[in-house]
């Protein structure tokens, strides 16, 4: 886990079908996570406690809130849920969201990390 109070960039992954969320599986975002999950977000955060806490819907809309980028305009809004997956953006780590806590998802050696999103958009 990403040390606590260290202000940090995640992009969050919603899973795009049921089954995903229903059975959420590591291998889905290791072969191919394009038809599994979606973009949705970038958060600013201290911890992966953080990134859910703000990507959930509590008394307003969680895509209102500062620490977040909200990519998935043409996507209905839902909160963030078990099967989504959360990535570092510094780090290229990545936890899948389970019913209780995270799991780091181990990448093949193979494998390059993930484009910082949030810097991309910051940009233009």
């Amino acid at each position: 886990m990403p040390p606590s109070g260290s202000q940090q960039r995640f992009a969050v992954y919603h899973a795009r079908d049921i089954w995903t969320m229903l059975s959420p599986q590591e291998d889905r975002w290791l072969l191919n996570p394009a038809p599994h999950f979606r973009h949705v977000a970038q958060v600013q955060a201290d911890q992966l406690e953080q990134v859910f806490a703000l990507t959930n819907h509590q008394e307003v809309n969680w895509t209102s809130h500062q620490e977040i980028i909200w990519h998935a305009t043409d996507a209905p809004v839902r909160s963030t849920s078990i099967g989504d997956v959360i990535v570092s953006s510094q780090t290229g780590q990545v936890w899948l969201v389970l019913p209780a806590g995270f799991k780091e998802i181990v990448s093949h050696p193979t494998e390059t990390k993930k484009p910082d999103v949030f810097e991309a958009h910051q940009a233009h």
